[in-house]
């Protein structure tokens, strides 16, 4: 946390030193922003400081939602990441004629968002195995919940509403399934936390409790694979 905050201090300084350059050698606001634009430095260090700027409202988040992270949650991340970055480099292959600025901001808003997925399932792994836990922990995970589910359905929402006005096949057709996925898996999370409520209120002699997981994450998975087949059926197409 130290370091990005000294890391977030100096990507700060040098946007704020790039800006004043701007509009002090050029004097008048429209010649700033051409300049800002074109140049290469300056793109640099202005998206660097919005990829801070992501990147603090990601710890934001976490520490509202969750607190501080569990080994096996910081493990969880690192396995998944690399494995993430592989298929978006997969996809950057695909949709290369749409790469951008643009393009790089939705991507790690992406990788992101998932990120926060991720930890939401782990922590509920852990609140089903832990024998006490706290109604604070209850309150945070169901609101962590509502509000992936929530920002999934507005990433969904840009990313189909651009699909259906150009009405061509783009980068939009990649976000939208990825957080249909996104969105699936927040449902199937929030249902299998239910369950766990459930057989606690039952005092654990809810027996068939384990033959609905097993139900609900099959029922995910084969939601999953229809549909990623959609998707490469449609690319192929």
């Amino acid at each position: 946390m130290i370091r990005l905050q000294t890391y977030a201090g100096l990507s700060l300084a040098g946007a704020l030193a790039v800006i004043y350059y701007a509009f002090n050698s050029r004097g008048q606001f429209y010649p700033a922003m051409v300049y800002l634009s074109t140049s290469k430095i300056s793109l640099v260090l202005l998206l660097n400081m919005g990829l801070v700027i992501m990147c603090m409202l990601w710890q934001l988040t976490k520490r509202l939602f969750l607190g501080s992270l569990r080994e096996a949650e910081v493990e969880r991340l690192n396995e998944q990441a690399w494995r993430e970055v592989m298929e978006i480099l997969f996809a950057i292959t695909i949709f290369r004629q749409d790469f951008s600025v643009t393009f790089l901001a939705m991507v790690t808003a992406l990788l992101l968002i998932k990120a926060l997925h991720w930890l939401a399932q782990k922590r509920v792994e852990y609140i089903e195995t832990t024998p006490s836990v706290p109604m604070l922990s209850h309150i945070r995970i169901v609101s962590f919940l509502g509000f992936l589910l929530v920002l999934d359905s507005l990433f969904l929402y840009s990313s189909l509403k651009y699909l259906i006005q150009t009405w061509k096949p783009s980068v939009s057709l990649f976000f939208s399934f990825e957080y249909m996925i996104l969105a699936t898996t927040t449902v199937s999370t929030f249902v299998k936390y239910v369950f766990y409520v459930s057989d606690m209120l039952m005092e654990g002699q809810w027996e068939r409790k384990a033959v609905y997981t097993f139900y609900l994450e099959l029922m995910r998975d084969l939601l999953h694979l229809s549909m990623y087949l959609c998707f490469f059926l449609v690319i192929f197409m």
